[in-house]
């Protein structure tokens, strides 16, 4: 799949500066960010330490996967909760489960819903409850996962009818709730919160509605005057709206996002940056046009339209029936170009930028209003589309919209629910989460049910879904809030309410490491020198900045991290980096080098085959 965003910052072979700290690292500082000025230079301790150039490694053939076109096998892995929850929940590692005293990579995600009004953070694995907070939260609304405060723990955002809150992610203690907000919300609580930080300066904001929000604090900065990311009943705006749907992007790649809605875009302020006059509406923001900014699709009651960066209506509106739900976006066919999915009653409709329909499938949503989630499950380069009506859960073929499966053990009243797509229980396979609701809600069903693959064939994924106006660089994998144009989706991935869809067919990345020489001259007077590359057994050209780890022993703490400072095209390995450590850090263990890991134990691409990165020392290193 494709990777995701890179980070890191690629330094060269011959500088023996290590990769900056990650903030979320529990790791040693001296071991992560480099030496200091008693360490022996390398070449003086220890001669010339193996250093080959790049050489050709096999091609991982069981990489290979061909177009699938049969159907896949969810099952139920577990349920939870008696009482009705539309959704989308949200998934993250919000809490400290391994005990090392920071959120790592190894955190057990947490599962978040709403039940009677209260937060409930259910274990991912379904093992039970790791805390509830009582309160007038919300019902069937919506949550964002992110660090609010920048304390380097993940918090929990939610919204109601009229206010706001945050609540700690190891507990859930309230952080702070803004009330008052009612008339930038929406009346019955379809409100969905996110987290951004709009201006770049380390301090996220909190956005829900046409209200922004200081992240710390819940202090209102700004508070908009038209659109709210609100829908028309029927298209006409006479019966009222529904939900309060904002997303907070950088559209023109200025480095200061805009808060957009159907009709208005503010800046952090609340300014208008443009307002066009047309109805307010439900969006998603990708690259149509392949101008390096984001064009916006809307989805306002019957109608759907496209908008230029600057708000232009440039099609449409087309009209459908029924109330329409939140759009989704993702390359659906291929060709480079992302294409359209949304709900229009009883039928779920794919569609390219320009208003063209790809394909149409059958649906029961007379209501309407739920929406479409993408994620490409068999990677074979084309994403299933997962959707929840009235009665069903249906999930589709992204490529021409053929049924792939569908269950009966699902209610809702479809209003603005969707799908998420997240590895929930750390097992490096993802999971399906669904909320059930409304009419004919039964307690059998439970609130929420995950659903994983009965032929433990779905990809390794993200293990966050932090917010009903998911992208993937949004947010950071470990819950950070990337600062500014950080967040900008359409640049990396070009999709919207997507888990990304994987490579085409036969195309894959397979990242392997090989250390070359251990040097334990200097041992004893402090440090220890190992030379590594990354193999690349993939056809794909990896990126620079790729990272590789030092372990102490299997499975031992991460001591030091290095990045791949040039691209490593197929079929070979990489420049040899140098890992410079205190030998008191891994005295008496095998050490490990692991391909794309980062210092907080997270890898950066989406690999054919995650079980092979890491190759151990041949023998106990200053002993």
């Amino acid at each position: 799949m494709r990777a995701l965003p890179l980070l890191l910052i690629a330094v060269g072979c011959n500088d023996y500066d290590l990769v900056p700290k990650d903030d979320n690292s529990n790791t040693d500082d001296t071991a992560i960010n480099g030496t200091d000025d008693t360490a022996p230079p390398v070449v003086d301790a220890c001669g010339e330490l193996e250093q080959p150039g790049p050489d050709p490694v096999a091609l991982n053939e069981e990489c290979e996967v061909s177009l699938q076109t049969g159907s896949f096998t969810p099952v139920v892995e577990w349920s939870y909760g008696n009482s009705s929850f539309c959704g989308p929940a949200a998934v993250g590692q919000i809490a400290d489960t391994n005990g090392s005293g920071s959120i790592d990579a190894q955190d057990l995600p947490m599962v978040l819903i709403y039940q009677n009004n209260s937060v409930i953070a259910v274990k991912g694995d379904g093992s039970g409850v790791l805390w509830s907070s009582n309160g007038n939260y919300g019902q069937d609304g919506g949550f964002a996962i992110g660090d609010v405060d920048g304390d380097g723990w993940p918090d929990v955002v939610t919204a109601s009818s009229n206010q706001v809150c945050a609540l700690n992610g190891v507990g859930g203690a309230r952080l702070w709730c803004t009330t008052g907000l009612g008339t930038h919300l929406d009346t019955y609580g379809y409100s969905y919160p996110s987290i951004a930080d709009m201006n770049g300066d380390g301090n996220p904001e909190v956005t829900a509605g046409s209200v922004i929000l200081r992240g710390s604090n819940g202090a209102i900065m700004a508070r908009g005057t038209r659109g709210k990311g609100a829908a028309p009943y029927g298209g006409t705006g006479s019966g009222g709206t529904y939900g309060a749907l904002s997303v907070p992007i950088d559209l023109d790649n200025d480095g200061q996002m805009e808060l957009v809605t159907g009709n208005t875009a503010y800046d952090i302020n609340g300014n208008i940056v443009w307002s066009n006059g047309g109805l307010d509406g439900l969006v998603a923001i990708a690259d149509f046009d392949g101008d390096g900014q984001g064009e916006i699709v809307k989805t306002s009651g019957i109608y759907v339209t496209g908008m230029e960066t600057n708000g232009t209506e440039v099609w449409g509106p087309l009209t459908y029936t029924g109330n329409l739900g939140a759009p989704a976006i993702d390359d659906l066919d291929g060709d480079g170009t992302p294409e359209i999915v949304f709900a229009a009653q009883n039928a779920l409709i794919a569609m390219e930028w320009g208003g063209a329909e790809m394909w149409r499938a059958t649906i029961t949503d007379n209501s309407g209003a739920a929406g479409p989630v993408l994620f490409d499950f068999e990677l074979d380069g084309y994403p299933e589309v997962l959707y929840a009506d009235e009665t069903s859960i249906r999930f589709f073929s992204g490529l021409d919209g053929s049924l792939k499966f569908t269950n009966g053990q699902h209610a809702s009243y479809t209003i603005l629910e969707t799908p998420i797509v997240a590895d929930v229980d750390g097992d490096d396979q993802v999971e399906i989460v669904l909320g059930h609701c409304g009419n004919g809600f039964s307690s059998s069903f439970g609130a929420v049910t995950v659903y994983g693959d009965a032929d433990q064939s779905w990809p390794p994924g993200r293990k966050i879904w932090n917010q009903h106006a998911y992208s993937i660089t949004n947010i950071e994998s470990l819950g950070g809030v990337p600062a500014g144009t950080g967040g900008n989706n359409f640049r990396d991935f070009n999709s919207f309410r997507s888990g990304d869809v994987g490579r085409p067919p036969s195309e894959y990345w397979d990242l392997q490491a090989q250390i070359l020489d251990v040097c334990e001259d200097e041992c004893d007077s402090g440090w220890l020198y190992v030379a590594a590359r990354l193999q690349n057994h993939g056809n794909l050209d990896l990126p620079a900045g790729i990272p590789l780890s030092l372990r102490a022993g299997g499975g031992g703490p991460i001591v030091a991290t290095q990045a791949i400072p040039s691209d490593v095209p197929a079929g070979m390995t990489s420049e040899v980096v140098i890992f410079e450590v205190e030998s008191s850090l891994v005295r008496g263990t095998t050490p490990v080098v692991t391909a794309d890991e980062d210092a907080t134990g997270t890898g950066v691409v989406y690999e054919c085959e995650e079980g092979n990165n890491g190759e151990p020392w041949i023998e106990t290193v200053c002993d």
